[in-house]
């Protein structure tokens, strides 16, 4: 089966638990998270090992299935 690609965009701190629990759900998969904020989107990107993106970039990501915004 494979996995549903999700982006998340919004890097703030209701990000970390997103990202914790992502790995719980078996049928999916973070593929890149963004943020106005490209330092952030960078530094979450590296504690939960996925690709920043920018917000437009995520967006137009064709590897993504799912896209969770949190702003």
């Amino acid at each position: 089966m494979s996995k549903l690609g999700i982006g998340i965009i919004g890097c703030g701190n209701i990000s970390t638990s997103y990202l914790r629990l992502a790995p719980l759900f078996k049928g999916l998969e973070v593929r890149a998270v963004a943020d106005i904020n490209m330092e952030a989107a960078t530094a979450r990107a590296a504690e939960f090992n996925t690709k920043a993106q920018s917000v437009d970039d995520l967006l137009a990501n064709p590897d993504l299935d799912i896209v969770i915004n949190l702003t």
